[in-house]
């Protein structure tokens, strides 16, 4: 069962902040038992394209890119269990998150593969499942989604003691809690000195909810702070990857923190990419992790470039 809902974003003469070119409609959809929110642009009649964002984000973060594509698509983002407008979760894992996009695929292109575009968080998911479900997988656009960090396995024991520890502490987490959107603006500004005032007033317009305080929290679960913490490593990556028969275009900020993350291990990550065979890497200059906010006309015309040569 769809329940839609009409998108407040439009662009009058008198907006402030961000105009979007392109409105987006809301629509809840249920997957496993869960109420998911997704984001729609473009004609349910043209070629389908789903979008995966990161983690502690949601399909909001994809307007400054979807108004510079070029081609019409038929758009559908989904906001991930415990991000955004979907249902919150007793625990997040990424084994969850995997048959969530299982289930959502088979409900948005049931039997057809589909072209995705994914970020960070999104993106592992997505390749993971690429690897296992390769012929569900036409085209992949992988932005920051690398799989584990050098340092994975030496952070492990921390990570897991970690979560043990939030499990003694039900509600409690660290989130963010600010007096109002215009904080989560000037907080925006300062992390990402790329974004202009409007597209922070937008994001932050649909980055936070209301909390108890009367002022505003990160629209998303606590408890997502705390992932279960077993990821598989990088030889169970690489198998994976070297299973995906999908076209790959892999793309990273040169100032993400992703790529910081990998200096000194430059082999390890190259690897990554030639398990997946025919890929093509892109690294963009003066661009963070959030290559969407960054460089959304850049990392469109990439996209329409790539996923033309599907047509």
């Amino acid at each position: 069962m769809i329940e839609t809902l009409t998108s407040s974003e439009s662009c009058t003469e008198d907006a402030s902040g961000y105009c979007a070119q392109h409105v987006s409609r809301s629509e809840f959809i249920e997957v496993r038992g869960s109420r998911h929110h997704l984001r729609r642009w473009g004609s349910p009649q043209a070629p389908l394209l789903v979008l995966l964002h990161g983690w502690m984000d949601n399909s909001a973060t994809w307007q400054f890119m979807v108004d510079q594509l070029q081609h019409d698509w038929n758009i559908i983002a989904l906001d991930w269990a415990g991000f955004g407008l979907s249902d919150k979760r007793e625990y997040y894992a990424f084994s969850e998150y995997l048959a969530d996009l299982e289930a959502f695929l088979d409900l948005v292109s049931p039997g057809e593969p589909v072209r995705v575009v994914a970020h960070s968080m999104g993106a592992n998911i997505a390749s993971l499942y690429a690897g296992v479900r390769p012929d569900r997988i036409h085209s992949f656009v992988n932005l920051e989604g690398v799989g584990p960090f050098p340092n994975h396995l030496a952070t492990l024991a921390a990570r897991i003691g970690n979560w043990l520890d939030s499990l003694s502490r039900p509600g409690a987490g660290r989130t963010v809690h600010l007096p109002d959107v215009a904080s989560m603006v000037r907080r925006m500004l300062r992390k990402n000195p790329r974004l202009d005032q409007a597209r922070a007033e937008f994001l932050a317009r649909h980055f936070v909810e209301p909390d108890s305080a009367g002022g505003v929290r990160i629209a998303a679960d606590v408890k997502t702070f705390s992932f279960i913490p077993i990821f598989p490593h990088a030889e169970q990556v690489e198998t994976l990857l070297s299973r995906i028969t999908a076209r790959v275009l892999f793309v990273r900020g040169a100032d993400s923190f992703v790529s910081q993350a990998f200096n000194g291990h430059e082999a390890a990550l190259q690897r990554r990419f030639d398990c997946v065979g025919g890929s093509r890497t892109v690294l963009i200059e003066n661009a963070g992790h959030n290559l969407q906010h960054d460089v959304p006309a850049e990392l469109a015309a990439l996209i329409d470039e790539f996923l033309e040569q599907d047509q």
